[in-house]
């Protein structure tokens, strides 16, 4: 959660209201509550005093009556000295204030204890004249209970800041992960919908800055299919006005010149096809059920090994996939055409499994593998690890590039794992 601006954001602001809450409580406990307490458990020390010394100089006839006055009116009871005294442990400071205060008015040390099984009454022994009085009164006699008190307050608090912080970050940072998931839409080559352009005016701005260049980009994309589309028709034409040119060419002609020219012809219109299949992007929107199996047979079919290249196809029979079948085509048929072309004609291995709902599919070659440092650049357009670009040896170097633009569009995963000497392994995660 704290990797997300919704979460570092909230996590701020509720920490610093946090602190505040809990430095405000400290200072309003400190300078209000702390001397308010101080200022009751010293009157009830006080109280207790004076009572203690004025029944131990009233008439034994009249002490019962002045024991009923103190309970009924001062909420003071009288002991038996038979009442079983708890350890007394006290959290609160009032208690210190009155234990304090009785011993400097007594000159010997005072201590308040709780009741056994009644912590809500306390009781304390004097000594006046040589006479031992025991009073007991409440807790809630005492006052206001400063650590209650704080801890009800800035549990309330608490709550408060919390919820208030969360509906303030979510009401901001919404609109930025919609921003967020709109932009990997558009990075995926397909149209997001219009945001909101409501809200608070940066954000509001920026929302409608986003969808005019969403439209730019897909206006972009659309006029770059058709510009290329009329390119390649425009070669085209010439391209098979040269090849019947040199079919209707008397056969006393360099056979070897021909040769040359009808292959530099075919590789241009290879060229052409791919690019137009990298922009294209094979636009193909309905899905359905494919058999893996079925289909990387055809694949192998199309690609006609030679008879000592063995292909290994290891996975379920049955195992099908819902999915877009000319683009998952056009994506093995690369994978494997790159796998057969460099894999020194040993054999490859496909494999494919399920797993938890997602199909796998890897290819592994045994070839001379790739650099560390090209592993990323393979998939950029026209880049070939054989830098002659001999088309003996490699492709037009658009192959993965095509593999990766369907892949993101898609939204399939696409891993590859390859060190020099090794082979290559690339899988495909649908």
């Amino acid at each position: 959660m704290t990797k997300t601006l919704f979460g570092r954001t909230s996590l701020i602001i509720t920490s610093t209201m946090l602190a505040f809450l809990i430095a405000t409580i400290a200072i309003a406990g400190y300078f209000i509550i702390l001397p308010v307490g101080k200022r009751n458990a010293e009157d009830l020390a006080s109280l207790i005093h004076l009572s203690a010394k004025t029944y131990v100089e009233l008439p034994p006839e009249t002490r019962q009556d002045f024991i009923n006055e103190l309970s009924n009116n001062h909420q003071l009871f009288w002991g038996t000295g038979n009442e079983q005294l708890a350890e007394h442990i006290h959290l609160k400071p009032h208690f210190h204030y009155m234990e304090s205060n009785l011993s400097n008015s007594l000159g010997s040390e005072v201590d308040i204890a709780p009741e056994v099984g009644n912590v809500n009454r306390h009781w304390v022994d004097i000594n006046i004249a040589g006479e031992s009085v025991r009073l007991g009164f409440d807790q809630q006699r005492i006052g206001v209970a400063l650590p209650s008190v704080a801890l009800y307050l800035l549990s309330i608090l608490a709550v408060m800041a919390i919820l208030s912080s969360l509906i303030l970050v979510r009401k901001l940072t919404r609109p930025i992960q919609k921003l967020s998931e709109a932009a990997a839409i558009v990075g995926r080559g397909n149209i997001p919908e219009i945001l909101s352009e409501e809200g608070p005016k940066e954000l509001a701005q920026t929302a409608k800055a986003f969808n005019k260049m969403s439209t730019d980009v897909q206006n972009l994309l659309e006029n770059r299919t058709v510009l290329l589309g009329g390119i390649s028709h425009d070669l085209r034409t010439p391209l098979t006005r040269m090849r019947m040119v040199l079919e209707m060419l008397p056969e006393n002609i360099d056979r070897e010149l021909n040769s040359e020219l009808k292959d530099s012809i075919a590789n241009m219109e290879l060229i052409i096809d791919e690019y137009m299949q990298l922009t294209k992007g094979l636009e193909d929107s309905s899905l359905e059920l494919i058999n893996i199996h079925t289909l990387l047979t055809r694949v192998i079919t199309e690609l006609s090994p030679s008879q000592h290249q063995v292909v290994e196809l290891m996975g379920d029979l049955d195992s099908v996939v819902n999915s877009h079948l000319s683009a998952l085509h056009r994506v093995l048929f690369n994978l494997v055409e790159n796998a057969l072309r460099y894999g020194n004609n040993q054999p490859v291995s496909i494999s494919w499994k399920t797993l938890d709902g997602s199909l796998t599919i890897t290819i592994r070659d045994q070839g001379p593998g790739i650099a560390f440092d090209d592993q990323v650049k393979i998939f950029r357009p026209f880049y070939r690890l054989e830098s002659s670009r001999n088309r003996n040896s490699g492709g037009t170097g658009l192959g993965l590039a095509i593999v990766d633009q369907i892949a993101t569009q898609k939204g399939w995963g696409l891993s590859l794992r390859s060190e020099v000497g090794s082979g290559t392994q690339i899988t495909l995660s649908l």
